[in-house]
């Protein structure tokens, strides 16, 4: 699986900037940091050495473990009609299901797009 492949599933689908203030950067609601950390998480794996299999692996199996912390931090974060989607997203990346983790995400994303600091959605 190529670094892109991969950072795209990981990694959350879209960038949050730090425009939003000194005490708030990603924005005011207690997800955005978490959500910031995850997306941190993905270029993490998108910046990995894929021509060095152990050291892809290692990466990969790193920052599924730094992704599933991250996530279950998120599900105390995020209103309660998204904790179900948190749930599956983290379940999803534990069993190494990353294309499940990303739709799971859906309204994650979307609830980003309205509450954080968010530069693209585009992966």
């Amino acid at each position: 699986m190529s670094r892109a492949v991969v950072a795209g599933i990981v990694g959350v689908a879209f960038a949050l900037t730090g425009c939003g203030g000194k005490s708030n950067p990603y924005g005011a609601a207690p997800a955005c940091p978490l959500l910031a950390d995850l997306a941190q998480t993905g270029q993490t794996v998108a910046r990995a050495d894929v021509s060095d299999p152990d050291a892809f692996d290692a990466t990969m199996r790193d920052a599924t473990k730094a992704y599933v912390r991250t996530a279950k931090k998120l599900r105390g974060a995020v209103p309660a009609d998204l904790k179900v989607d948190v749930d599956r997203m983290i379940t999803a990346a534990q069993q190494q299901r990353y294309a499940d983790a990303t739709a799971a995400r859906a309204r994650i994303d979307a609830y980003a797009r309205r509450n954080c600091n968010v530069a693209s959605t585009a992966t």
